[in-house]
């Protein structure tokens, strides 16, 4: 679920035979991108950002900022929501050597290849599993929760989009950001970053505080939406990292 800014790859470029051949070919022989492809094809309710791209180290100043944060030689609890295919998950690892650190998403070819990864160099401390929510977590078990570039639909930048219902509700972002604040500890760290909704939108951000604004840069921007899910033009968010108040 976890996408690079503002490109959502989901079909190959070239030729229309060209096209066609490497779809079928990525269909046949790509777990993850034959899960991908499922949710775009048939979403399932209450899911968000369908896409996988991602990239290793994505978010060094934020990250970098999160670790000083807390400090980085301590065994923290942190979750990945939205981890892909796990580079997030191998990126924190660099940033907080002690901590326990698990990824979920939603697509069980991303979670395949994330435990594959995982496999070939074993960490007790390094877990994954596909889940679509933290429903299952419990509450007050994390010192961190990094949700980047998850709570949003990247077909949400294509030209002429006016509301967002279609694809992503704002009652089910609001849902997923009250249970991120139930399964935070007290002063527990919330990192969010290309969402389509702003936290202080949502009724559980009256629960944070914003420790973090990062201004966008280059290439397009994330839209925002309201809690009406119509978009906001010209409105941008930098704010990123949030505190859970005590």
């Amino acid at each position: 679920m976890t996408v690079s800014d503002g490109s959502d790859n989901a079909t190959p470029s070239g030729p229309a035979p060209l096209r066609a051949a490497r779809l079928v070919w990525r269909l046949l022989c790509d777990p993850s991108f034959r899960s991908m492809m499922r949710l775009i094809w048939w979403p399932k309710r209450g899911a968000f950002q369908p896409f996988n791209d991602t990239q290793p180290d994505r978010y060094p100043v934020i990250f970098k900022f999160v670790a000083d944060q807390l400090g980085s030689g301590r065994p923290f609890d942190i979750l990945s929501f939205g981890c892909a295919t796990g580079e997030e998950v191998f990126s924190l690892r660099r940033y907080f050597p002690l901590a326990r650190i698990k990824g979920v998403d939603i697509n069980p070819g991303n979670i395949a290849a994330a435990r594959a990864r995982l496999a070939a160099a074993p960490d007790d401390r390094l877990s994954f599993a596909v889940a679509a929510s933290t429903a299952d977590e419990p509450a007050a078990s994390y010192d961190a929760i990094f949700c980047m570039a998850v709570l949003r639909h990247g077909s949400l930048a294509e030209p002429g989009v006016e509301r967002c219902d279609h694809l992503l509700r704002f009652e089910d972002v609001a849902r997923a950001v009250g249970d991120f604040h139930r399964c935070l500890k007290p002063g527990g760290l919330l990192i969010v970053r290309h969402s389509n909704f702003r936290l202080r939108d949502i009724p559980a951000g009256a629960h944070f505080e914003t420790v973090l604004s990062v201004p966008m840069r280059g290439g397009k921007k994330t839209p925002i939406f309201g809690p009406d899910n119509r978009l906001m033009p010209g409105v941008a968010d930098p704010e990123t990292v949030f505190r859970k108040r005590t």
